[in-house]
């Protein structure tokens, strides 16, 4: 069996259809939190994240390159550094065997690994991802709206950053999922069959 490594659009789906798949065959989950606790539990270093605030929207490293401002090469050295970790506990994971793996680059950090089904998530349907950000995140519409732009271009920004790709490229993919055509659990099973091969 394969891993999993999912780059998605906020309000997609593709974090649920990532646990889904997880839960279905009994592997082991990560997200951007998790990543951390994994690299601590690696004796990874990961310790400039104590110096910033975690729970912030948005991504660990984007709100680092935030708050960074890349002003001086220390700090460039230091954003390179948790990058580098985060990286490393990704290729560790995967060497154990088969997992799931959400954002952080992981498309891209594992792109030469045969054993790896990499994909886009996306909703062509903008409402169907509104509304699913307010039913999880019990907030607004115009809330839910300023999310999707905030969350995706950070995403975009993030990925552009780490691999000087474009992130909605589908040549990044091995494919491109769209829950508002095939449904989050069509997706999975579909997916599932991808990596079963």
């Amino acid at each position: 069996m394969k891993s999993l490594a999912i780059e998605r659009e906020y309000g997609s789906g593709g974090r649920a259809i990532g646990k889904m798949i997880a839960e279905k065959y009994h592997i082991p989950f990560y997200d951007g939190d998790l990543l951390v606790q994994a690299a601590n539990d690696y004796g990874i270093s990961l310790d400039i994240l104590k110096q910033y605030d975690e729970m912030k929207a948005g991504s660990i490293l984007y709100n680092i390159v935030l708050a960074t401002k890349l002003t001086s090469q220390e700090n460039l050295e230091l954003l390179n550094q948790l990058y580098y970790g985060i990286e490393q506990t990704i290729l560790k994971i995967n060497a154990e065997g088969p997992a799931v793996f959400i954002g952080r680059c992981s498309t891209e950090i594992l792109k030469d690994h045969e054993d790896v089904y990499r994909i886009f998530v996306t909703s062509s349907d903008v409402e169907e991802r509104i509304h699913r950000i307010k039913e999880t995140e019990q907030v607004s519409e115009t809330q839910a709206k300023q999310k999707v732009k905030q969350k995706d271009r950070q995403r975009e920004q993030y990925f552009k950053y780490w691999t000087e790709k474009k992130w909605k490229d589908r040549d990044n993919y091995d494919a491109t999922y769209d829950t508002a055509v095939l449904g989050i659990e069509q997706c999975a099973e579909l997916i599932m069959e991808e990596l079963s091969r």
